[in-house]
Protein backbone atom coordinates (compact mmCIF):
# COMPACT_ATOMS: atom_id res chain seq x y z
CA UNK A 1 0.00 0.00 0.00
CA UNK A 2 1.41 3.51 -1.11
CA UNK A 3 0.53 5.93 1.59
CA UNK A 4 -0.13 9.57 0.11
CA UNK A 5 0.20 12.67 1.15
CA UNK A 6 1.97 12.43 4.23
CA UNK A 7 1.09 14.74 7.00
CA UNK A 8 3.42 13.12 9.85
CA UNK A 9 5.53 10.40 8.84
CA UNK A 10 8.14 8.78 11.96
CA UNK A 11 10.11 5.47 12.13
CA UNK A 12 11.48 4.24 14.98
CA UNK A 13 13.24 1.79 15.66
CA UNK A 14 14.37 -0.43 18.98
CA UNK A 15 15.71 1.33 22.07
CA UNK A 16 18.43 0.04 24.45
CA UNK A 17 16.47 -1.92 26.38
CA UNK A 18 15.79 -4.71 23.65
CA UNK A 19 19.20 -4.29 22.38
CA UNK A 20 20.81 -4.82 25.69
CA UNK A 21 18.47 -7.98 26.22
CA UNK A 22 19.55 -9.24 22.72
CA UNK A 23 23.30 -8.91 23.64
CA UNK A 24 23.06 -10.71 27.14
CA UNK A 25 20.72 -13.67 25.51
CA UNK A 26 23.59 -13.82 22.57
CA UNK A 27 26.66 -13.46 25.23
CA UNK A 28 24.77 -16.40 27.19
CA UNK A 29 24.82 -18.82 23.73
CA UNK A 30 28.68 -17.26 23.16
CA UNK A 31 29.77 -18.57 26.84
CA UNK A 32 28.16 -21.79 26.72
CA UNK A 33 29.71 -22.96 23.23
CA UNK A 34 32.58 -21.80 24.17
CA UNK A 35 32.99 -23.46 27.80
CA UNK A 36 31.38 -26.69 25.91
CA UNK A 37 33.03 -27.31 23.02
CA UNK A 38 36.04 -25.51 23.98
CA UNK A 39 36.85 -26.33 27.80
CA UNK A 40 35.21 -29.48 27.02
CA UNK A 41 32.26 -28.96 30.26
CA UNK A 42 28.81 -29.41 29.64
CA UNK A 43 26.89 -26.06 29.35
CA UNK A 44 23.88 -26.81 31.65
CA UNK A 45 22.27 -29.48 33.71
CA UNK A 46 20.72 -31.39 30.57
CA UNK A 47 23.61 -30.15 27.66
CA UNK A 48 22.88 -29.92 23.60
CA UNK A 49 25.25 -31.56 21.69
CA UNK A 50 28.23 -29.67 20.38
CA UNK A 51 26.70 -29.43 16.82
CA UNK A 52 22.78 -28.87 18.16
CA UNK A 53 24.50 -25.77 20.48
CA UNK A 54 26.55 -24.27 17.76
CA UNK A 55 23.25 -24.63 15.58
CA UNK A 56 21.12 -22.90 17.77
CA UNK A 57 23.73 -20.12 19.05
CA UNK A 58 23.93 -19.16 15.38
CA UNK A 59 20.70 -18.93 14.69
CA UNK A 60 19.70 -17.29 18.11
CA UNK A 61 22.22 -14.69 16.89
CA UNK A 62 21.09 -14.45 13.31
CA UNK A 63 17.47 -13.94 15.02
CA UNK A 64 18.85 -11.08 16.86
CA UNK A 65 20.56 -9.08 14.59
CA UNK A 66 17.86 -9.16 12.21
CA UNK A 67 15.29 -8.26 14.71
CA UNK A 68 17.99 -5.46 15.88
CA UNK A 69 18.54 -4.21 12.11
CA UNK A 70 15.43 -4.17 10.76
CA UNK A 71 12.85 -4.01 13.18
CA UNK A 72 10.76 -0.63 12.91
CA UNK A 73 7.40 0.81 13.43
CA UNK A 74 6.51 3.24 10.88
CA UNK A 75 3.62 5.63 11.62
CA UNK A 76 2.02 7.66 8.55
CA UNK A 77 -0.66 10.12 9.15
CA UNK A 78 -2.87 12.05 6.48
CA UNK A 79 -6.39 13.52 5.65
CA UNK A 80 -7.93 10.47 5.12
CA UNK A 81 -6.39 8.38 8.73
CA UNK A 82 -3.42 6.75 10.03
CA UNK A 83 -1.35 4.10 8.84
CA UNK A 84 0.78 1.92 10.90
CA UNK A 85 2.95 -1.06 10.78
CA UNK A 86 5.09 -3.09 12.37
CA UNK A 87 7.91 -4.69 10.68
CA UNK A 88 9.26 -7.70 10.40
CA UNK A 89 6.07 -8.61 12.34
CA UNK A 90 3.54 -6.72 10.34
CA UNK A 91 4.02 -6.41 6.16
CA UNK A 92 0.85 -4.79 5.44
CA UNK A 93 -0.26 -0.99 6.65
CA UNK A 94 -2.97 -1.36 9.27
CA UNK A 95 -5.28 1.88 8.27
CA UNK A 96 -7.74 3.57 10.91
CA UNK A 97 -9.96 5.45 8.83
CA UNK A 98 -10.31 9.07 10.42
CA UNK A 99 -14.74 8.28 10.66
CA UNK A 100 -13.84 5.28 13.03
CA UNK A 101 -11.53 7.73 15.86
CA UNK A 102 -13.44 8.97 18.36
CA UNK A 103 -10.98 11.03 20.51
CA UNK A 104 -7.10 11.26 20.23
CA UNK A 105 -5.08 11.73 23.28
CA UNK A 106 -0.78 12.08 23.41
CA UNK A 107 -0.37 10.23 26.73
CA UNK A 108 2.51 9.45 28.78
CA UNK A 109 2.36 5.53 29.42
CA UNK A 110 3.85 2.86 31.58
CA UNK A 111 5.05 0.41 29.07
CA UNK A 112 5.98 -2.71 31.57
CA UNK A 113 3.05 -1.83 34.03
CA UNK A 114 0.24 -1.43 31.47
CA UNK A 115 1.47 -3.02 28.75
CA UNK A 116 4.07 -5.38 29.57
CA UNK A 117 6.79 -3.96 27.58
CA UNK A 118 6.95 -2.61 24.08
CA UNK A 119 6.40 -4.26 20.93
CA UNK A 120 2.75 -5.36 19.41
CA UNK A 121 0.54 -5.70 22.76
CA UNK A 122 -2.64 -6.67 23.17
CA UNK A 123 -4.65 -5.91 26.32
CA UNK A 124 -8.18 -7.03 27.66
CA UNK A 125 -11.06 -4.77 26.08
CA UNK A 126 -9.91 -4.38 22.75
CA UNK A 127 -6.46 -1.91 23.93
CA UNK A 128 -3.64 -2.81 21.38
CA UNK A 129 -0.72 -1.08 21.92
CA UNK A 130 2.40 -0.74 18.93
CA UNK A 131 5.49 0.70 21.02
CA UNK A 132 8.96 0.45 20.48
CA UNK A 133 10.64 2.72 23.03
CA UNK A 134 9.94 5.66 25.11
CA UNK A 135 6.71 6.09 27.30
CA UNK A 136 5.16 9.02 25.06
CA UNK A 137 1.86 7.97 22.47
CA UNK A 138 -0.76 8.71 20.77
CA UNK A 139 -4.23 6.86 22.39
CA UNK A 140 -6.70 6.18 19.85
CA UNK A 141 -10.43 5.90 21.21
CA UNK A 142 -12.25 4.20 18.50
CA UNK A 143 -15.90 4.60 17.96
CA UNK A 144 -16.54 0.85 18.73
CA UNK A 145 -14.88 1.21 21.76
CA UNK A 146 -11.40 -0.19 21.68
CA UNK A 147 -8.58 1.77 21.28
CA UNK A 148 -5.02 1.74 20.16
CA UNK A 149 -1.96 3.28 21.40
CA UNK A 150 1.30 4.38 18.76
CA UNK A 151 4.00 5.02 20.26
CA UNK A 152 6.25 8.48 19.43
CA UNK A 153 8.90 10.17 19.60
CA UNK A 154 8.01 13.47 18.14
CA UNK A 155 4.89 14.52 20.39
CA UNK A 156 4.65 18.22 20.44
CA UNK A 157 4.89 17.70 16.22
CA UNK A 158 2.24 14.94 16.26
CA UNK A 159 -0.40 17.40 17.97
CA UNK A 160 0.25 20.03 16.08
CA UNK A 161 0.01 18.07 12.80
CA UNK A 162 -3.21 16.64 14.37
CA UNK A 163 -4.72 20.26 15.17
CA UNK A 164 -3.56 21.50 12.02
CA UNK A 165 -6.35 18.39 10.14
CA UNK A 166 -8.63 19.15 13.00
CA UNK A 167 -8.41 15.89 14.75
CA UNK A 168 -6.63 16.91 18.27
CA UNK A 169 -8.20 19.19 20.66
CA UNK A 170 -12.44 19.23 21.46
CA UNK A 171 -13.21 18.19 17.93
CA UNK A 172 -14.12 14.67 17.21
CA UNK A 173 -12.44 12.59 14.27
Amino acid sequence: MRVKSKYFQEDQHQGWVVWITLLIVNLIFIFGTVKQIGFNEPFGDKPMSDIGLIIFAVLILFFSISLSLFSKLQTYINSEGIYLRYLPFQWRYKFIDWKAVDKLHIIRYRPILEYGGWGFRKKRKGTVAYTVKGRLGLKIDLKNGKSVLIGTQYPEYLKDILTVLGKYGDEKG
